[in-house]
């Protein structure tokens, strides 16, 4: 997800100023009643027809711990699978964030450092062909200012099997001009890279890091990997949705689910950590509610949350690159609220994870697929539901 510039931000701001919902109410158990719940589902599902949404589901985390699900559509379509609070979509680039949890968990243990050169993780020089004295370190490669590139040989090359992340590292395509540290440029391959050297440096597979580190700490069904997701049938398919066109099916989860597994090698793994994560509303729920928190939930260090969630801007050689490590800001694009988190997109498929750590809530968003219509710099549908959901938090009555 890139960042949001001024003007983009007014005119986010605008557009989430238009959602108007009445005052909502909660229950003992602190979750929406039914009542409050009906026009906050009435909207999602003008906003799924507006955009066209095959399935979703919509995660509310109120302080205190109450978590409000609203599912529609389908998980998929052939043979059609309704969405419930067990389905598992995957969420593409929001799997950044969730990937920063575990290598922040892995500097705390001193197996990793923000600012050390990343090559003397993954065992050879990872330099740019422009500026061969700078090294690329880990910070740089969680905030996108490492100067590595996707636009070179990462989409061609990089995606054909034999494949090394050493290889398409010495390849002076996939670098900008510009000296690592210099310039932010979302990179795929840059995150790619990180997953790597947590490999490298835990000596263990990416999701095996990512399971002890974060998922079972949390106590959440989720996986990189979708043959760990189980049962199978709660994997949703992700469809490419143009037009008039009736959807098409992009991600076949239940083809994945079951392919032979390949074997650990950090060099081979680097389409994993950037994109593949997936998950259900619980886990959703709770990635939600460990980004917002002051505590870290058992997975991290409250400074290390902090660290994470602070612009790196002159930090570690980095010079202004408007986010933190794997999180963008939207301030006060939603009224009251100092939004931080992550968009994902792939395969038709659009994933929201935002917390406002400030009032400890925040709103989760996955689909099995949507019309793809940019808002700059989020797709509408996904920075529609976002909106209804800061809404409907910010409606209830206290």
């Amino acid at each position: 997800m890139k960042n949001a510039n001024d003007p983009q931000l007014r005119a986010l701001r605008e557009r989430a100023g238009r959602m108007r919902l009445p005052p909502l109410s909660r229950g003992p158990d602190g979750r929406l009643t039914p009542e409050s719940l009906a026009p906050v589902r009435e909207i999602a599902r003008r906003i799924a027809r507006h955009n066209r949404i095959v399935g979703l589901s919509l995660v509310l985390c109120a302080p205190g711990g109450a978590t409000d699900v609203i599912t529609l559509g389908h998980a998929r379509l052939h043979p059609r699978m309704p969405v419930t609070e067990h389905t598992c979509f995957r969420v593409a680039s929001v799997s950044k964030l969730v990937m920063t949890f575990g290598a922040l968990s892995m500097m705390e243990d001193g197996l990793l450092a923000l600012d050390e050169d990343i090559g003397a993780v993954l065992g050879y020089p990872v330099r740019s062909p422009h500026a061969p004295d700078v090294p690329v370190t880990l910070r740089m490669l969680l905030t996108h200012t490492s100067g590595i590139r996707d636009e070179g040989s990462y989409g061609t090359r990089g995606m054909a099997p034999g494949c090394t992340l050493r290889e398409l590292l010495c390849d002076p395509q996939n670098w900008l001009p510009q000296r690592p540290g210099a310039a932010f440029h979302y990179s795929n391959l840059g995150a790619g890279a990180a997953g790597s050297a947590m490999e490298r440096a835990g000596g263990q597979p990416f999701d095996d890091l990512m399971q002890a580190r974060v998922f079972a700490p949390l106590s959440i069904r989720a996986s990189y990997d979708p043959r760990r997701i189980v049962p199978a049938d709660d994997l949703a398919d992700g469809y490419a949705v143009r037009g008039p066109l009736p959807p098409v099916r992009r991600y076949d989860a239940a083809a994945l689910a079951v392919r032979p597994p390949e074997p650990f090698d950090p060099e081979r793994d680097y389409l994993c950590a950037a994109g593949r994560l997936i998950t259900d509303s619980a886990g959703m729920a709770a990635l939600v509610r460990l980004l917002a928190s002051e505590s870290g939930m058992g997975v991290l260090a409250p400074d290390s949350l902090r660290l994470m969630r602070t612009p790196q801007d002159g930090l570690g050689g980095i010079g202004a690159c408007g986010r933190g490590l794997n999180a963008a800001f939207l301030p006060g694009v939603f009224p009251g609220v100092n939004a931080v988190g992550h968009q994902g997109v792939a395969y038709g498929m659009c994933a929201e994870l935002f917390a406002d750590p400030a009032s400890g809530t925040g709103v989760g968003v996955m689909t099995s697929g949507t019309r793809l219509v940019r808002t700059p710099p989020l797709m509408r549908a996904g920075f529609d539901l976002l909106t209804l959901g800061f809404a409907a938090l910010a409606a209830t009555d206290q």
